[in-house]
């Protein structure tokens, strides 16, 4: 955006220099023309182009660092429109300076473009600078401070009368086996399997995170039973898509815990609730869904149905 501005200034600086030599031309006519030539620029419209050239002068050398061989042009310059404008012997010299200055001009409209160009590459540089910040290298999903940020937002909202959210707390059962059993290589790939999963099923979710380890964290708009009952058939099929390894085929089971903002005065207790909620999923046998309504925790579906 800066460097959009230096470039519109630039643009008037130019449109100011053509005025300039507009008036200027006026000297190249006839006796008669330049007597009309000098009526019409009267010690107004000197001290005007005059005034227009030094600003020239400034926004240059602000932006650009003119050198002060630039600034002695423009000197010249000053003293030359001073002279009596009927005076022929001035134009020449008025208009050999002007286009100097419009050379200069052009040199430093090059400087600038190139300038935005950098300032882009910069702004291009931080952006990614933040997504990695914000980003788990391993899932590609959020990272945990990227979520605390998002449920301040959306606790904020709603604590404005805005709408209503659900958190969905994640937690891969038996995970440690899979690192124990089959090695750390084999559990990243569970994390990438359950991460890739829950980013294809949950794609109208506010934000998917990694919450830390082998848990995730959901954040969405639906209400708490309705996204219950979503989780719930993510649990399916998240069990449904075994993963190979070698000559093995690996089950995945999730166990999820959910909650919704109540008369909250901060955001923590939402999390709390949902962690509580999760708790109870994986105390009573895991590979299920639980949800706290803010009094107690309910199974989402029939106990038999939530099997290990």
């Amino acid at each position: 955006m800066t460097g959009n501005l230096i470039l519109t200034l630039v643009g008037i600086a130019s449109g100011l220099v053509l005025l300039a030599v507009g008036l200027a031309l006026g000297f190249r006519f006839g006796r008669k023309q330049s007597q009309m030539a000098g009526e019409a620029m009267s010690k107004n419209d000197r001290e005007r182009v005059l005034q227009m050239l030094h600003e020239l002068g400034a926004w240059t050398n602000e932006y650009s660092g003119s050198v002060s061989q630039y600034q002695d042009r423009l000197g010249e310059l000053s003293s030359a429109v001073r002279i009596d404008a009927k005076s022929n012997q001035a134009a020449p010299k008025i208009v050999a300076l002007l286009k100097q200055i419009m050379d200069s001009n052009e040199q430093l409209q090059t400087r600038l473009e190139s300038a935005e160009r950098q300032l882009d590459k910069q702004t291009k540089q931080i952006e990614s600078y933040l997504t990695e910040a914000r980003t788990d290298a391993l899932t590609g999903l959020y990272n945990r401070r990227a979520f605390d940020q998002k449920l301040d937002e959306l606790f904020l909202a709603f604590r404005n009368g805005g709408r209503s959210f659900s958190l969905a707390l994640v937690d891969i059962d038996h995970f440690k086996n899979f690192n124990d059993t089959h090695g750390h290589q084999v559990g990243d790939q569970v994390l990438q399997q359950v991460a890739k999963i829950l980013r294809v099923e949950l794609d109208d979710a506010v934000i998917v995170t990694r919450f830390g380890g082998e848990e995730f964290a959901i954040l969405m708009t639906r209400p708490l039973k309705f996204a219950a009952e979503k989780m719930n058939q993510v649990r399916k099929t998240m069990a449904s898509h075994p993963m190979d390894v070698g000559s093995q085929s690996l089950t995945i089971a999730i166990s999820v815990g959910l909650s919704e903002p109540r008369d909250d005065l901060v955001a923590s207790p939402v999390v709390r609730r949902a962690d509580e909620a999760l708790y109870t999923a994986k105390n009573f046998g895991r590979n299920r869904v639980y949800y706290h309504d803010g009094k107690a925790t309910t199974l989402v579906g029939a106990p038999e149905v939530a099997k290990r």
